[in-house]
């Protein structure tokens, strides 16, 4: 496996690489210090498999390279790291194609974890922005809830851990159904939600303030 680093300060990518030390990813690990040389490393090597990137580089921003990464090979999957982590920021990368945001705050915690997840399929959002994404502002009026979207008791089951970012392999040991059946139900709902990715779905719930009701509260199918 092949990971690029893009981070303009050097102790932050080799700290990156000590903490994947530690992990049993056997991962090769290429590094660039800006967006120029990151294209010309994702130009020469077009076998990697993951993208570390920081929100803030010299010579661009993160997120106007993180868009032109997308649109140039749109199944890479591509983790933006940012001393920033409000909903806004999450949201806006996610939008724009983010597989996952770690903040750097909680690096050596959850980097390997976020890694394993986003490989798996899912997507990696902190707690706290999720939280707000989940909540409705307190000062606007709530634009949907769940129920407006009309889901069954079993794809709500699984919608509650689609957007907390969790893979199909993680949600079918979750909810206790196969992986080809919770396949159809993350279909079902993207479809719903009129969105084509887990990624929209999340973003989605954060711009409409969709409130999530625990499991307890479900409605019946």
């Amino acid at each position: 496996m092949k990971i690029l680093i893009i981070d303009d300060h050097s102790l932050v990518r080799e700290g990156l690489q000590a903490i994947l030390g530690r992990s049993d990813f056997g991962a090769e690990y290429l590094e660039a210090s800006d967006a120029a040389t990151a294209w010309r490393q994702l130009e020469k090597c077009p076998d990697i498999d993951l993208v570390l990137l920081d929100i803030q580089l010299p010579d661009s921003s993160g997120m106007t390279l993180l868009s032109r990464i997308v649109a140039s090979r749109p199944n890479l999957p591509i983790i933006m790291l940012s001393a920033d982590h409000d909903s806004q920021t999450v949201s806006k990368a996610l939008e724009l194609g983010a597989s996952g945001f770690i903040p750097k705050s909680a690096l050596s915690d959850i980097l390997a974890s976020a890694i394993r997840l986003v490989l798996a399929g899912g997507v990696y959002v902190p707690p706290e922005a999720l939280k707000k994404s989940v909540e409705p502002n307190r000062q606007a009026p709530v634009t949907a809830n769940i129920e407006t979207f009309r889901l069954t008791a079993r794809q709500l089951d699984v919608f509650r851990l689609l957007v907390q970012g969790l893979s199909n392999k993680q949600i079918c040991r979750q909810v206790d159904l196969a992986e080809a059946t919770v396949k159809i139900h993350v279909r079902g709902i993207l479809r719903v939600l009129d969105v084509s990715t887990r990624s929209e779905a999340i973003v989605k719930v954060s711009q409409l303030g969709i409130k999530i009701p625990e499991a307890e509260e479900q409605p019946n199918a």
